[in-house]
């Protein structure tokens, strides 16, 4: 039998409706009505007071019907994945920062300064357009950067875009009239960014 056959058939067995499971599992009547139809599939903690609601086994519920397999196997994977994903960002991050670190502490912007600079944007964009292919190929969102997710609201971004280019330039900059360079805001920013990154990869794990 499958899935959602078990799952239509046991809840009439118990002569529940589907309103009647939903506010037991906390879920809408229509997302009832799609796992019953195998439209979407629930996730491990409804799956297992699915189980206990309907005195099925686990064991039972995850080997008759192959989609629920894959579709576990595929929530697990992009967890995983999630991880991979944080710490690419993450570390694009750092290796702009440290770069402007070096710019910042030479007197001027040598040939080599200024080819490692190239190479660490052009090893990044690689690095992470690659991720990105792959994510898609596997079935998975394409947009990967984490802080759209955390800052949905495009302009939100542009302001916290602004902010930071501005205290990049406070930084670099050798004395902008009144206002003396300082690495703090920089600092600031940086930090924002990771903790930004850090609450995605916690809320998605």
């Amino acid at each position: 039998m499958q899935f959602g056959d078990r799952l239509k058939q046991q809840r009439k067995i118990k002569e529940l409706t589907q309103d009647d499971v939903a506010k037991k599992l906390n879920v809408s009547r229509q997302t009832i009505s799609s796992w019953e139809n195998e439209n979407s599939y629930p996730d491990i903690k409804s799956l297992i007071q699915l189980s206990n609601l309907y005195n099925i086994s686990l064991d039972t519920m995850l080997k008759e019907d192959k989609g629920m397999k894959e579709f576990i196997e595929k929530s697990d994977l992009r967890k995983k994945m999630v991880g991979l994903n944080c710490s690419l960002y993450s570390s694009y991050a750092l290796a702009i920062a440290f770069y402007i670190l070096i710019i910042n502490h030479s007197q001027h912007v040598s040939p080599a300064v200024a080819i490692l600079g190239i190479a660490i944007y052009a090893m990044s964009l690689c690095v992470i357009n690659s991720f990105k292919k792959l994510m898609v190929n596997l079935g998975f969102n394409p947009d990967l950067n984490p802080i759209h997710h955390i800052l949905p609201n495009k302009y939100i971004r542009l302001i916290f875009m602004a902010v930071v280019i501005i205290a990049v330039s406070l930084f670099i900059t050798p004395g902008l009239y009144i206002i003396p360079r300082t690495f703090a805001p920089f600092f600031i920013c940086i930090m924002i960014y990771e903790v930004l990154i850090l609450v995605y990869y916690l809320r998605n794990r």
